[in-house]
């Protein structure tokens, strides 16, 4: 007995170490990586969309770090270190439409064609009941805020057999300035995760453990990160897009930057052709990579 409390005591505190280290070295790279943005003033004029894009290459390390290690890490240290990233892109944003203003760049979507829209059909078949229960306000999605009153994190986890709807949880909408929400999607079977809204900026979706699922989003202006899922369908579009342990997907993508997927079998890909009102006027949005 004394013995499985011993090695119980010796797994707990080993995660307490690892917490602590790489809380340590997050907020090192952070500091860093803040120092080299407040020092682009500094540069030439030219050189400053290539220092941009190294600085958010880091930001992206950073966050695949932060990602790998959250099975270690307290929730309390979770969002903060997510919360921390995010005002990292969001002061690198500034500071590069500030130092080398560029006009607005659009992602190019394209209207399903038939054959696109009755091959989502037949997945969406495999994939939806009839049953489906729509998630409302009653039943609220956890989101959290930030020191940032129009940035938020949203947490969707542990549903079955559910629609999810983004603008069903849209609050304050009469405040001025741009909506920006990041979405944390884990552990989700047999749902539809609906995230197209033109009331809302997607900066990252993380999503994990999903089963059976179809989730639409509109542009995301970063990174998606996916882990540990099968038999979904998504249809994204987005900066950046890693997808790792999945199979039997099929992705509907479009993206500005090259692919990462690792350990996935039975993986489909096609073009990004999800079609709805307003969805062209979404895409444009201005540079920010």
């Amino acid at each position: 007995m004394s013995s499985s409390k011993d090695q119980e005591q010796a797994i707990k505190q080993s995660k307490e170490t690892f917490a602590y280290k790489f809380w340590q070295e997050f907020q090192e790279e952070r500091g860093a990586i803040q120092k080299s943005m407040n020092e682009l003033s500094q540069k030439s004029r030219s050189s400053i969309p290539l220092l941009c894009e190294g600085l958010l290459q880091r930001i992206s390390v950073l966050e695949k770090k932060t990602t790998d290690a959250s099975i270690f890490l307290p929730s309390y240290d979770q969002r903060q270190s997510i919360l921390q990233i995010r005002a990292l892109i969001e002061d690198l944003n500034t500071k590069k439409a500030e130092l080398a203003p560029k006009s607005k760049f659009s992602f190019k979507s394209r209207k399903a064609t038939g054959s696109t829209e009755k091959s989502m059909t037949v997945e969406s078949n495999k994939i939806v009941n009839s049953g489906l229960d729509v998630v409302t306000p009653n039943n609220k999605i956890p989101i959290t805020n930030s020191l940032n009153q129009n940035f938020q994190t949203v947490t969707l986890n542990y549903k079955q057999n559910c629609y999810i709807s983004v603008n069903s949880y849209l609050t304050n909408l009469e405040e001025p300035g741009e909506k920006v929400m990041d979405f944390q999607i884990s552990n989700l079977d047999h749902c539809i995760v609906n995230l197209v809204s033109s009331n809302v900026t997607i900066g990252a979706i993380h999503i994990k453990g999903l089963k059976d699922t179809i989730i639409m989003s509109g542009p995301v202006r970063s990174s998606i990160l996916i882990h540990d899922c099968e038999r979904c369908v998504f249809l994204i579009g987005c900066h950046q897009f890693r997808m790792h342990t999945s199979r039997q997907m099929t992705i509907y993508l479009h993206t500005t930057s090259h692919p990462i997927i690792e350990d996935c079998n039975n993986i489909l890909f096609a073009p990004y052709t999800l079609s709805v009102p307003s969805l062209g006027n979404m895409f444009e949005v201005k540079a920010i990579f």
